[in-house]
């Protein structure tokens, strides 16, 4: 008897250890709608996590290389090497009577590129509601649903679809009717100009691709929880505050009569600067795109700032130049060459070029403030938000 319900008892737990694993296993192969937003799961080795890291532009991502693990991060020695170039200091300006010439080139006339490029979301600015699929699905499919659930945000907000025929991120927008997509990827910008993403707005997102996904019958993951989103929003945006800088030199006549217009629209177009419909001159450059990138600006120091054409004989006491410095690529190459194109002026205006302070511009101030830009420029590209990036644009 005790050797026949040992073994009762025995074949009971194996019984009960096989249904546990089987109902563990069912459970993660369920979808549920969750009660509380989740991180991105794990994934398994053979599995491609679709949102890899945030790019720095576009990104062509070859069929091939689409089961590649994701780039290593950082390791400790490369990070001090990296740390250790930012504090370098920079080569002093040096300007000579050879910077006052004309230059040969000021835009980069380049083609634009047929090649398709991924539009993938963008973790760095954005919360995102996966929704993944194994089965194809077909963007009418995917939008008409979207439609149906659509709320009105006051934040930018995009749909994604993983093409299956070109392995890329693609706007669903913007695609052809006939595309097949394997995962969908709903995002919220966290924040712009106008501030950080409410708590109310992120709910009615969150809430809506949740519905979304219930629609499909699909699996949903969000990037971070609700209260993680919120914190990250806040800090996200304080960190656009302290990065979003104007740098101003100016050019103050010597003589009481001023500058005259005529001297300084003929001056400044013998330097390159394009006279822009604004009635300023700016420093452009063309990009791979062909469209204009504004690198820095050139106005009359007084409102309404002007500088106009139709009146030679008008003067004004002073010039001033100025960049936004998150919105230009290589920042420290634009800053000097608005300092040498601020120095060439003053010098053929007879005028003396001054900081915001009115102090005159030397060599100390020039390094001191390259030293500044190169600081503000490593700390956009450790957020993987490099300065004159989309998504700088889109953030700042």
């Amino acid at each position: 008897m005790e050797l026949r319900t040992a073994l009762f008892l025995i074949g009971m737990i194996v019984i009960v250890i096989i249904a546990f694993i089987s109902y563990h296993r069912s459970r993660q192969q369920t979808y549920k709608l969750p009660k509380k937003m989740h991180r991105f799961g794990h994934k398994n080795d053979d599995e491609v996590d679709p949102l890899f890291e945030p790019r720095q532009g576009p990104l062509v991502t070859a069929r091939s290389s689409l089961n590649e693990k994701s780039v290593p991060k950082m390791e400790g020695s490369d990070e001090v090497n990296y740390q250790n170039k930012q504090e370098v200091d920079p080569a002093p300006l040096v300007i000579d009577e050879s910077d006052m010439r004309e230059p040969e080139s000021l835009t980069l006339n380049l083609q634009p590129s047929n090649q398709m490029v991924d539009q993938g979301p963008q973790k760095a600015i954005e919360y995102v509601a996966l929704i993944r699929g194994v089965e194809p699905i077909t963007r009418d499919r995917v939008l008409g649903v979207y439609r149906l659930h659509e709320y009105t945000m006051e934040k930018p907000n995009r749909i994604y679809g993983f093409n299956i025929a070109n392995g890329l991120w693609r706007n669903l927008e913007q695609e052809e009717q006939s595309s097949e997509y394997r995962d969908i990827c709903l995002t919220i910008q966290m924040a712009d100009p106008e501030g950080p993403v409410s708590e109310s707005e992120l709910h009615r997102f969150s809430q809506m691709s949740l519905e979304v996904a219930e629609e499909l019958d699909r699996p949903i993951v969000f990037s971070m929880d609700f209260d993680e989103g919120i914190t990250h929003a806040q800090e996200l945006d304080r960190f656009r505050k302290e990065m979003d800088t104007i740098l101003i030199v100016s050019i103050i006549a010597r003589s009481e009569h001023g500058l005259t217009m005529a001297a300084i629209h003929r001056e400044a177009e013998k330097l390159g600067l394009r006279y822009s419909k604004e009635k300023i001159y700016e420093r452009i450059r063309m990009n791979a795109d062909h469209q204009v990138d504004v690198l820095f600006s050139m106005a009359n120091m007084f409102k309404p700032g002007e500088l106009v054409k139709d009146n030679s004989d008008m003067h004004t006491s002073g010039l001033t130049l100025f960049m936004r410095l998150v919105s230009v690529t290589s920042p420290v190459d634009v800053y000097t060459d608005m300092i040498k194109t601020a120095t060439g002026l003053a010098k053929r205006l007879n005028a003396i070029l001054v900081d915001q302070e009115t102090h005159p511009v030397n060599e100390s101030m020039t390094v001191s403030q390259t030293k500044a830009i190169m600081k503000i420029a490593g700390s956009m590209d450790a957020r993987n938000i490099p300065a004159g990036s989309e998504l700088a644009k889109r953030l700042f």
